[in-house]
Protein backbone atom coordinates (compact mmCIF):
# COMPACT_ATOMS: atom_id res chain seq x y z
CA UNK A 1 0.00 0.00 0.00
CA UNK A 2 1.33 3.31 -0.82
CA UNK A 3 -0.87 5.97 1.23
CA UNK A 4 -0.18 5.68 4.65
CA UNK A 5 -3.12 6.39 6.94
CA UNK A 6 -3.85 7.93 9.78
CA UNK A 7 -5.91 8.85 12.67
CA UNK A 8 -6.57 12.41 14.16
CA UNK A 9 -8.81 13.58 17.32
CA UNK A 10 -10.96 16.33 16.15
CA UNK A 11 -13.80 17.66 18.95
CA UNK A 12 -15.73 14.58 19.04
CA UNK A 13 -14.93 12.61 15.89
CA UNK A 14 -11.44 11.01 14.51
CA UNK A 15 -10.40 12.55 10.79
CA UNK A 16 -8.99 10.22 8.41
CA UNK A 17 -5.63 10.88 7.64
CA UNK A 18 -3.56 10.16 4.51
CA UNK A 19 0.38 10.82 3.29
CA UNK A 20 -0.69 13.41 6.28
CA UNK A 21 -3.40 15.54 5.03
CA UNK A 22 -7.19 14.39 5.68
CA UNK A 23 -8.67 12.37 3.27
CA UNK A 24 -11.54 13.55 1.41
CA UNK A 25 -14.35 11.36 -0.61
CA UNK A 26 -14.76 12.36 -4.65
CA UNK A 27 -17.15 14.80 -3.35
CA UNK A 28 -14.93 16.64 -1.19
CA UNK A 29 -16.05 15.80 1.76
CA UNK A 30 -13.23 14.84 4.54
CA UNK A 31 -14.16 11.53 5.87
CA UNK A 32 -14.44 10.85 9.39
CA UNK A 33 -16.39 9.22 12.13
CA UNK A 34 -16.97 8.90 16.01
CA UNK A 35 -15.70 5.53 16.23
CA UNK A 36 -11.71 5.12 16.49
CA UNK A 37 -12.60 1.22 15.77
CA UNK A 38 -14.08 1.84 12.59
CA UNK A 39 -11.46 3.89 10.83
CA UNK A 40 -8.92 1.22 12.06
CA UNK A 41 -10.89 -1.18 10.40
CA UNK A 42 -10.30 0.52 7.09
CA UNK A 43 -7.23 1.00 7.27
CA UNK A 44 -6.39 -2.72 7.79
CA UNK A 45 -8.46 -3.58 5.10
CA UNK A 46 -6.28 -0.90 3.21
CA UNK A 47 -3.34 -2.68 4.32
CA UNK A 48 -4.03 -5.88 3.23
CA UNK A 49 -6.28 -5.69 0.25
CA UNK A 50 -8.36 -8.05 -1.67
CA UNK A 51 -9.61 -8.03 -4.91
CA UNK A 52 -13.33 -8.55 -5.24
CA UNK A 53 -13.93 -8.05 -1.47
CA UNK A 54 -16.15 -5.04 0.11
CA UNK A 55 -13.71 -2.03 1.22
CA UNK A 56 -15.23 -0.94 4.89
CA UNK A 57 -13.10 2.29 3.67
CA UNK A 58 -15.35 2.43 0.41
CA UNK A 59 -17.78 1.87 2.36
CA UNK A 60 -17.23 4.92 5.43
CA UNK A 61 -16.62 7.36 2.13
CA UNK A 62 -20.26 6.57 0.93
CA UNK A 63 -21.44 6.70 4.26
CA UNK A 64 -19.75 10.23 4.73
CA UNK A 65 -21.47 10.96 1.41
CA UNK A 66 -24.56 10.30 2.10
CA UNK A 67 -24.52 12.25 5.46
CA UNK A 68 -23.82 14.83 3.02
CA UNK A 69 -26.28 14.70 0.98
CA UNK A 70 -23.98 13.85 -1.80
CA UNK A 71 -24.94 10.46 -2.35
CA UNK A 72 -28.14 8.23 -2.02
CA UNK A 73 -27.74 4.87 0.08
CA UNK A 74 -28.65 2.69 -2.71
CA UNK A 75 -27.35 2.23 -6.28
CA UNK A 76 -30.35 0.53 -7.10
CA UNK A 77 -33.80 0.94 -7.59
CA UNK A 78 -35.10 -0.26 -3.91
CA UNK A 79 -38.89 -0.57 -4.93
CA UNK A 80 -38.02 -2.66 -7.92
CA UNK A 81 -36.16 -4.77 -6.09
CA UNK A 82 -38.68 -5.28 -3.09
CA UNK A 83 -41.56 -6.22 -6.11
CA UNK A 84 -38.96 -9.07 -7.44
CA UNK A 85 -37.50 -10.49 -4.27
CA UNK A 86 -38.38 -14.50 -3.80
CA UNK A 87 -38.23 -13.94 -0.24
CA UNK A 88 -41.34 -11.14 -0.18
CA UNK A 89 -43.17 -13.09 -2.90
CA UNK A 90 -43.09 -16.71 -1.53
CA UNK A 91 -41.09 -18.10 -3.89
CA UNK A 92 -38.92 -19.89 -1.18
CA UNK A 93 -42.08 -22.71 -1.15
CA UNK A 94 -40.85 -23.63 -4.03
CA UNK A 95 -37.95 -25.46 -2.67
CA UNK A 96 -39.84 -29.19 -3.35
CA UNK A 97 -40.72 -28.19 -6.54
CA UNK A 98 -37.29 -30.64 -7.94
CA UNK A 99 -36.97 -32.93 -10.63
CA UNK A 100 -36.53 -36.49 -9.73
CA UNK A 101 -33.96 -37.40 -12.24
CA UNK A 102 -32.08 -34.13 -10.51
CA UNK A 103 -32.58 -34.98 -7.16
CA UNK A 104 -31.23 -38.35 -8.04
CA UNK A 105 -27.99 -37.22 -9.49
CA UNK A 106 -27.71 -34.01 -7.10
CA UNK A 107 -27.94 -35.61 -3.36
CA UNK A 108 -25.54 -33.17 -1.49
CA UNK A 109 -27.71 -30.23 -3.00
CA UNK A 110 -30.95 -31.80 -1.88
CA UNK A 111 -29.06 -32.13 1.34
CA UNK A 112 -28.08 -28.13 1.13
CA UNK A 113 -31.30 -26.94 -0.04
CA UNK A 114 -33.66 -28.60 2.76
CA UNK A 115 -31.32 -28.04 5.58
CA UNK A 116 -31.12 -24.34 4.76
CA UNK A 117 -34.49 -23.65 3.63
CA UNK A 118 -35.40 -24.79 7.37
CA UNK A 119 -33.20 -21.96 8.75
CA UNK A 120 -34.02 -19.23 5.73
CA UNK A 121 -37.68 -20.15 6.92
CA UNK A 122 -36.93 -19.88 10.82
CA UNK A 123 -35.44 -16.75 10.16
CA UNK A 124 -38.13 -15.20 8.05
CA UNK A 125 -40.46 -15.87 10.59
CA UNK A 126 -38.23 -14.59 13.23
CA UNK A 127 -37.84 -11.20 11.08
CA UNK A 128 -41.96 -10.95 10.41
CA UNK A 129 -42.58 -11.39 14.10
CA UNK A 130 -43.40 -7.45 14.79
CA UNK A 131 -45.37 -7.37 11.14
CA UNK A 132 -48.66 -5.51 12.15
CA UNK A 133 -51.84 -8.25 11.43
CA UNK A 134 -52.64 -5.91 8.53
CA UNK A 135 -49.49 -5.20 7.35
CA UNK A 136 -47.98 -6.86 4.14
CA UNK A 137 -44.52 -8.23 4.32
CA UNK A 138 -43.79 -5.97 1.63
CA UNK A 139 -45.11 -3.18 3.73
CA UNK A 140 -43.23 -3.94 7.03
CA UNK A 141 -39.98 -4.65 5.39
CA UNK A 142 -39.93 -0.51 3.49
CA UNK A 143 -40.77 -0.07 7.38
CA UNK A 144 -37.66 -2.17 8.77
CA UNK A 145 -35.61 -0.38 5.83
CA UNK A 146 -36.79 3.37 7.07
CA UNK A 147 -35.53 2.29 10.61
CA UNK A 148 -32.29 1.27 9.79
CA UNK A 149 -29.25 3.58 10.59
CA UNK A 150 -27.01 5.07 7.85
CA UNK A 151 -24.05 2.89 7.92
CA UNK A 152 -26.33 -0.45 7.64
CA UNK A 153 -28.42 1.08 4.35
CA UNK A 154 -25.26 1.57 3.22
CA UNK A 155 -23.32 -1.76 4.42
CA UNK A 156 -27.08 -3.03 2.47
CA UNK A 157 -26.34 -1.41 -0.93
CA UNK A 158 -22.31 -3.26 -0.95
CA UNK A 159 -24.27 -6.25 -0.18
CA UNK A 160 -26.46 -6.67 -2.60
CA UNK A 161 -24.50 -5.20 -5.58
CA UNK A 162 -21.39 -8.03 -4.32
CA UNK A 163 -24.69 -10.46 -4.46
CA UNK A 164 -27.69 -9.41 -5.64
CA UNK A 165 -30.30 -12.38 -4.25
CA UNK A 166 -32.92 -10.02 -3.44
CA UNK A 167 -32.79 -7.43 -0.59
CA UNK A 168 -34.55 -9.10 2.08
CA UNK A 169 -31.18 -11.65 2.13
CA UNK A 170 -28.96 -8.98 3.14
CA UNK A 171 -31.27 -7.30 5.86
CA UNK A 172 -31.38 -10.86 7.33
CA UNK A 173 -27.42 -10.58 8.19
CA UNK A 174 -27.31 -7.63 8.95
CA UNK A 175 -29.90 -7.63 11.68
CA UNK A 176 -28.23 -10.44 13.35
CA UNK A 177 -31.27 -13.08 12.08
CA UNK A 178 -28.74 -15.48 9.93
CA UNK A 179 -25.05 -16.39 10.37
CA UNK A 180 -21.99 -15.83 7.66
CA UNK A 181 -22.49 -19.69 6.72
CA UNK A 182 -26.60 -19.13 6.38
CA UNK A 183 -26.09 -16.39 4.85
CA UNK A 184 -23.77 -17.64 1.70
CA UNK A 185 -25.83 -21.12 1.36
CA UNK A 186 -28.73 -18.93 1.39
CA UNK A 187 -27.16 -16.28 -1.31
CA UNK A 188 -25.97 -19.43 -3.62
CA UNK A 189 -29.78 -21.14 -3.28
CA UNK A 190 -31.08 -17.49 -4.52
CA UNK A 191 -28.81 -17.21 -6.90
CA UNK A 192 -29.59 -20.70 -8.24
CA UNK A 193 -33.49 -19.46 -8.28
CA UNK A 194 -32.65 -16.93 -10.32
CA UNK A 195 -31.26 -18.67 -12.98
CA UNK A 196 -33.96 -21.43 -13.16
CA UNK A 197 -37.03 -20.49 -10.30
CA UNK A 198 -37.55 -24.48 -10.22
CA UNK A 199 -34.12 -25.82 -10.36
CA UNK A 200 -34.43 -27.84 -13.38
CA UNK A 201 -30.99 -29.68 -13.86
CA UNK A 202 -30.71 -28.86 -17.57
CA UNK A 203 -29.07 -25.18 -16.84
CA UNK A 204 -27.37 -26.03 -14.24
CA UNK A 205 -23.93 -27.03 -13.28
CA UNK A 206 -22.48 -28.26 -9.67
CA UNK A 207 -20.74 -30.20 -6.77
CA UNK A 208 -20.11 -30.14 -3.28
CA UNK A 209 -16.69 -28.48 -4.19
CA UNK A 210 -18.38 -25.47 -6.20
CA UNK A 211 -20.99 -25.00 -3.22
CA UNK A 212 -18.39 -25.09 -1.02
CA UNK A 213 -15.91 -22.27 -3.23
CA UNK A 214 -19.18 -20.05 -3.84
CA UNK A 215 -19.64 -20.32 0.60
CA UNK A 216 -16.08 -19.48 0.92
CA UNK A 217 -16.26 -16.58 -1.54
CA UNK A 218 -18.84 -14.86 -0.26
CA UNK A 219 -18.48 -15.21 3.05
CA UNK A 220 -14.69 -14.03 2.67
CA UNK A 221 -16.25 -10.57 0.38
CA UNK A 222 -18.87 -9.74 2.71
CA UNK A 223 -17.18 -10.18 5.95
CA UNK A 224 -15.51 -6.61 5.82
CA UNK A 225 -19.17 -5.71 5.78
CA UNK A 226 -20.61 -7.21 8.59
CA UNK A 227 -17.16 -6.53 10.68
CA UNK A 228 -18.47 -2.91 9.60
CA UNK A 229 -21.97 -3.33 10.96
CA UNK A 230 -20.76 -5.00 14.06
CA UNK A 231 -18.10 -1.71 14.91
CA UNK A 232 -21.26 0.48 14.55
CA UNK A 233 -22.63 -0.93 17.24
CA UNK A 234 -22.87 1.85 20.26
CA UNK A 235 -20.74 -1.44 22.84
CA UNK A 236 -18.39 -1.82 20.28
CA UNK A 237 -17.44 1.83 19.71
CA UNK A 238 -13.93 3.29 20.75
CA UNK A 239 -14.85 7.28 21.10
CA UNK A 240 -12.75 9.82 21.42
CA UNK A 241 -12.55 9.94 25.22
CA UNK A 242 -11.95 6.34 25.30
CA UNK A 243 -9.27 7.14 23.28
CA UNK A 244 -8.12 10.00 25.39
CA UNK A 245 -8.61 7.88 28.63
CA UNK A 246 -5.93 4.79 26.94
CA UNK A 247 -3.52 7.55 25.76
CA UNK A 248 -3.26 8.36 29.54
CA UNK A 249 -2.06 12.10 31.29
CA UNK A 250 0.11 13.93 30.01
CA UNK A 251 0.97 17.81 29.20
CA UNK A 252 -2.43 18.07 27.25
CA UNK A 253 -4.80 15.51 29.45
CA UNK A 254 -5.97 15.38 32.72
CA UNK A 255 -7.97 13.16 35.14
CA UNK A 256 -10.51 14.04 37.76
CA UNK A 257 -12.04 11.78 39.77
CA UNK A 258 -14.88 14.24 40.99
CA UNK A 259 -15.70 17.71 40.35
CA UNK A 260 -16.73 19.09 44.26
CA UNK A 261 -16.83 15.91 46.16
CA UNK A 262 -13.88 14.93 48.34
CA UNK A 263 -13.70 11.55 47.91
CA UNK A 264 -11.85 10.84 51.56
CA UNK A 265 -13.56 13.39 53.54
CA UNK A 266 -16.68 12.32 52.22
CA UNK A 267 -17.91 16.01 51.71
CA UNK A 268 -17.94 19.00 48.79
CA UNK A 269 -15.12 21.13 49.02
CA UNK A 270 -13.90 24.13 46.99
CA UNK A 271 -10.03 22.79 47.07
CA UNK A 272 -11.62 19.68 44.53
CA UNK A 273 -13.27 22.32 42.36
CA UNK A 274 -9.77 24.88 42.24
CA UNK A 275 -7.92 21.56 41.12
CA UNK A 276 -10.44 21.07 38.13
CA UNK A 277 -10.64 25.08 36.92
CA UNK A 278 -6.78 25.32 37.47
CA UNK A 279 -6.32 22.91 35.17
CA UNK A 280 -8.60 24.04 32.48
CA UNK A 281 -6.94 27.68 32.93
CA UNK A 282 -3.89 26.17 32.41
CA UNK A 283 -5.22 24.37 29.22
CA UNK A 284 -6.36 27.81 28.00
CA UNK A 285 -3.43 29.55 28.61
CA UNK A 286 -1.27 27.14 27.10
CA UNK A 287 -1.93 25.20 23.61
CA UNK A 288 -5.47 23.62 25.01
CA UNK A 289 -6.48 20.33 26.05
CA UNK A 290 -8.80 17.72 27.75
CA UNK A 291 -9.88 17.67 31.36
CA UNK A 292 -11.76 14.55 32.15
CA UNK A 293 -13.39 14.69 34.92
CA UNK A 294 -15.32 11.07 36.54
CA UNK A 295 -12.17 9.35 35.47
CA UNK A 296 -9.10 8.10 38.12
CA UNK A 297 -5.69 9.11 37.61
CA UNK A 298 -5.25 5.07 36.84
CA UNK A 299 -7.78 5.74 34.10
CA UNK A 300 -10.65 3.47 35.76
CA UNK A 301 -14.34 4.99 35.39
CA UNK A 302 -15.28 6.94 39.10
CA UNK A 303 -18.17 8.51 37.22
CA UNK A 304 -19.66 12.28 37.99
CA UNK A 305 -21.92 10.28 40.08
CA UNK A 306 -19.94 10.73 42.90
CA UNK A 307 -20.73 14.40 43.02
CA UNK A 308 -24.01 13.58 43.82
CA UNK A 309 -25.97 16.33 41.79
CA UNK A 310 -29.57 15.61 40.97
CA UNK A 311 -29.19 14.25 37.39
CA UNK A 312 -26.18 15.33 34.46
CA UNK A 313 -28.02 18.81 33.57
CA UNK A 314 -27.44 19.95 36.96
CA UNK A 315 -23.77 18.55 37.17
CA UNK A 316 -23.33 20.88 33.58
CA UNK A 317 -24.75 23.55 35.12
CA UNK A 318 -22.58 23.65 38.23
CA UNK A 319 -19.62 23.06 36.05
CA UNK A 320 -20.29 25.87 33.83
CA UNK A 321 -21.21 28.10 36.56
CA UNK A 322 -18.35 27.78 38.11
CA UNK A 323 -16.19 28.29 34.87
CA UNK A 324 -17.61 31.73 33.52
CA UNK A 325 -17.71 32.99 37.10
CA UNK A 326 -14.05 31.76 38.09
CA UNK A 327 -12.46 31.89 34.55
CA UNK A 328 -14.99 34.43 32.98
CA UNK A 329 -17.57 34.68 30.39
CA UNK A 330 -14.92 35.27 27.33
CA UNK A 331 -13.78 31.91 27.64
CA UNK A 332 -17.02 30.26 26.99
CA UNK A 333 -15.65 30.71 23.23
CA UNK A 334 -13.07 28.44 23.74
CA UNK A 335 -14.35 25.83 25.96
CA UNK A 336 -16.49 22.71 24.79
CA UNK A 337 -18.33 20.03 27.47
CA UNK A 338 -19.76 16.43 26.50
CA UNK A 339 -20.81 13.47 28.28
CA UNK A 340 -20.27 9.87 27.60
CA UNK A 341 -21.73 7.01 29.58
CA UNK A 342 -20.02 4.18 30.89
CA UNK A 343 -22.72 1.62 31.53
CA UNK A 344 -23.78 3.09 35.10
CA UNK A 345 -21.21 5.86 34.77
CA UNK A 346 -20.81 8.91 33.18
CA UNK A 347 -17.84 10.94 32.07
CA UNK A 348 -17.72 14.39 31.35
CA UNK A 349 -15.21 15.68 29.10
CA UNK A 350 -13.98 19.68 29.00
CA UNK A 351 -12.43 20.30 25.53
CA UNK A 352 -9.88 23.67 26.15
CA UNK A 353 -9.05 25.29 23.24
CA UNK A 354 -6.01 27.60 23.03
CA UNK A 355 -7.17 30.85 24.13
CA UNK A 356 -7.03 34.28 22.15
CA UNK A 357 -6.59 36.46 25.47
CA UNK A 358 -5.01 35.76 28.92
CA UNK A 359 -6.81 33.71 31.63
CA UNK A 360 -7.00 34.30 35.20
CA UNK A 361 -8.41 32.11 38.06
CA UNK A 362 -10.40 33.95 40.68
CA UNK A 363 -12.34 31.75 42.65
CA UNK A 364 -13.69 32.68 46.24
CA UNK A 365 -11.25 31.92 48.84
CA UNK A 366 -8.18 31.29 46.55
CA UNK A 367 -5.70 33.77 44.97
CA UNK A 368 -6.01 34.94 41.73
CA UNK A 369 -3.96 33.17 39.73
CA UNK A 370 -2.32 32.65 36.09
CA UNK A 371 -2.13 28.71 35.49
CA UNK A 372 -0.18 27.66 32.39
CA UNK A 373 0.59 23.78 31.39
CA UNK A 374 4.49 22.11 32.09
CA UNK A 375 4.54 18.90 31.27
CA UNK A 376 1.61 16.72 33.01
CA UNK A 377 1.01 19.38 35.76
CA UNK A 378 -0.74 22.76 35.70
CA UNK A 379 1.72 25.55 37.01
CA UNK A 380 0.96 28.49 38.41
CA UNK A 381 3.50 31.70 37.48
CA UNK A 382 4.38 34.15 39.77
CA UNK A 383 3.96 37.80 38.59
CA UNK A 384 7.15 38.35 36.69
CA UNK A 385 6.95 35.20 34.90
CA UNK A 386 3.10 35.63 33.97
CA UNK A 387 4.03 39.20 31.68
CA UNK A 388 6.94 37.62 30.27
CA UNK A 389 4.52 34.57 29.39
CA UNK A 390 1.73 36.40 28.26
CA UNK A 391 4.10 38.59 26.13
CA UNK A 392 5.46 35.93 24.19
CA UNK A 393 2.42 34.11 24.07
CA UNK A 394 -0.67 36.91 23.49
Amino acid sequence: MDTTFDLVMRDDLFVLYADGKPFFSSSGHEVSHSNARLLRLCINHEIYPVPGRISPLALLVRLTDSAAGSASFFDFDLESEISLDPLLSGETNRFPELHAEWVAENPEMLELLFLNASSLVSSLNNFFLKKGQNQTKSGYFRQVISEMSAEKLTALNALHLANEAGVVIHTLILNEFLCMTEYADAVYILTLMKRSPFLQASDLSFDKNSILRFREKVISDVMPAVDFITLCKSENKMTVIEEIIKRGEDNSTEFKSTLRWDIRQGLKSSAIEHASLKTICAFLNSEGGDLLIGVRDDGTIEGIGTDRFENNDRFLLHLWTLIKSCLGDEVVEWVRTSLQEFGPKTVCRVKCGKAATPVFLRQKGFEEAFFVRTGPGSNNLEISSALKYIEQHF
